[in-house]
């Protein structure tokens, strides 16, 4: 019987066993540490989403919707998930990662189902530009965006993001859109050509989401008491209670290898610290870029600095001068509603990607304390009713490297090795007194020129710049290339270093850039197409 080994439970790995389980006899094991959500909040959660939500008990209400935490002054809170911090919890993964400066360590996750337990949600493909610089084009990966949007909840709607970015597949609509959300796209309609002009393009979110099953709460961002946000968690359920797989957790992958045509994996046991050999006859590593990295290092004996591309983040403030209604008394799915496009091509490549999100309460926490004030209501009820919050990306090409130095034990084969990350910035620009890439400037220029006529005026004294892999959309330590190098630079199509060819990585570590259009649907794919084409290898 075939077999197949799967490192890891995010997005990637569970696109894998997809495509995988198509072949009716393959044998697939998957296993990592398996981090849940602690069984009182479980329950509480069950309850919840029993009830309608004008029936849920404020105490229950209050102990899932803990807002994020703040870990540095100057970035963005880290999410919690059902006001848990589980998929950020370390349980060895993280043991020895050292950052420098403004960069974010919590990078790889113990959780069941990774970091999609506090993602945004947002999903869309890659342009067709994109691919110039792969080893695989849109038309290769289309068939797989298509299962990959059949596998989970899609909704979106037809509009102007599609010249670029095709809505592939048939997404139910979104649940009904704030009074800001409805006045942009107005907007936008009536004064299409001149917002064009600047190089803006406006279009409503594309979610991995159950719309039609959503009663508004306002908790999204928090977590759905109901899961309606599509998490890898959500396809493992699914493949255990079929019995397509065998899932382990409380296991974590120190080394892997290769011994003839046989796949090997080490990995400890967290419990008792004993390793235990897998075999198989190909591994599909899907640890999240930076773990899958890590992996591949310490297994290659490298202690060659790597470099990952990532695309930056920052979050921009807007003000409109027509007010809405007061935004705390209306409940509200608080995903990102509607999308800013921002391109300096004709062909949907060079671009940033701005996403912008109704009020939640994390709005009001981020106010300054006078503004908390009760002598400050009348002020604070006019800035809410004008405030919009866009989350925005800048491609890798214009975003600075994570570095990755790994300082290898001779002495400790079957330790993962410690590693560094610095960022490796080339900032020159500024706003505000703040060092920025340059793209950005450029960005915020075409957003000024497009106001009056969106009513959307950029407040960057407000702009925050996120630290280095901070984003979590960053890959590219061992990039898809067209004639793989003899070292261990770079993968072939199907994720393989020169040294092996049974073992696969089916992550961000593998792209070979990382635009500033949503990340998460990509690495699905490009993870199916792998995992696909290997199992015809294998046939």
């Amino acid at each position: 019987m075939p077999s197949s080994l799967i490192i890891g439970s995010g997005p990637a790995a569970a696109a894998a066993v997809l495509a995988l389980s198509e072949k009716p006899d393959e044998k697939i094991t998957v296993f990592d540490p398996g981090t849940v959500l602690d069984a009182e909040t479980q329950e509480v959660i069950a309850r919840l989403s029993r009830l309608r939500v004008d029936d849920w008990d404020e105490e229950d209400v209050r102990r899932v919707s803990l807002q994020p935490k703040r870990v540095q002054s100057d970035s963005l809170p880290e999410k919690r998930s059902y006001g848990s911090d589980f998929p950020f919890a370390n349980k060895g993964q993280l043991d020895r990662v050292h950052s420098v400066g403004r960069v974010n360590p919590a990078v790889i996750s113990s959780a069941y189902g990774g970091f999609s337990n506090v993602w945004g949600a947002q999903i869309m493909p890659f342009s067709a530009a994109t691919f110039k610089g792969w080893p695989v084009d849109f038309s290769d990966m289309e068939e797989h965006y298509r299962t990959i949007l059949g596998h989970i909840p899609f909704a979106g709607e037809s509009d102007d993001l599609e010249e670029w970015f095709p809505l592939i597949g048939s997404p139910d609509p979104l649940p009904p859109l704030a009074p800001r959300t409805q006045m942009v796209l107005a907007n936008y309609h009536r004064h299409r050509e001149r917002v064009r002009s600047t190089g803006i393009t406006i279009g409503r979110a594309r979610l991995a989401f159950a719309a039609p099953e959503c009663q508004p709460c306002g908790l999204c961002m928090t977590g759905c008491p109901r899961s309606l946000i599509f998490s890898a968690s959500h396809s493992f359920d699914r493949f255990r209670r079929n019995g397509r797989i065998d899932y382990r957790s409380g296991l974590l992958a120190v080394r892997v290898e290769q011994d003839g045509d046989t796949a090997v994996v080490h990995a400890r046991e967290l419990s008792s610290g004993h390793i235990q050999r897998f075999t198989a006859d190909r591994v599909f590593v899907g640890c999240g870029a930076i773990g899958t990295t890590r992996l591949m290092l310490g297994s290659l004996r490298s202690d060659q600095p790597v470099h990952l591309s990532e695309s930056a983040q920052f979050v921009l403030p807007m003000i409109s001068m027509k007010p809405t209604p007061d935004p705390r008394a209306r409940r509200e799915f608080t995903l990102n509603q509607f999308t800013m496009v921002i391109a300096r091509d004709d062909e949907g490549l060079d671009v940033s990607q701005i996403h912008f999100y109704p009020f939640n309460q994390a709005y009001y926490d981020a106010l300054p304390g006078f503004l908390k004030h009760r002598a400050a209501a009348f002020a604070t009820d006019r800035l809410l009713s004008r405030l919009t919050v866009g989350l925005g990306y800048l491609p890798s090409w214009a975003s600075p490297k994570i570095r990755v130095s790994a300082q290898l034990s001779a002495a400790a084969p079957d330790e993962l090795p410690q590693i560094t990350l610095t960022s490796e910035g080339f900032s020159k620009a500024r706003v505000r007194g703040k060092c920025v890439p340059p793209m950005l400037p450029d960005v915020i220029r075409r957003i000024r020129k497009a106001a009056p006529y969106l009513d959307l005026w950029p407040v960057t004294p407000q702009m925050l710049w996120s630290g280095g892999a901070k984003s979590y959309h960053f890959g590219g330590s061992f990039p898809h290339a067209n004639e793989p190098d003899s070292g261990s630079a770079t993968t072939d199509r199907l994720g393989r270093l020169a040294r092996w060819d049974r073992i696969h990585l089916i992550d961000g570590s593998v792209f070979p850039s990382v635009p500033a259009t949503t990340f998460t649907l990509t690495v699905m794919a490009n993870s199916h197409r792998i995992a696909r084409e290997a199992m015809q290898l294998m046939a």
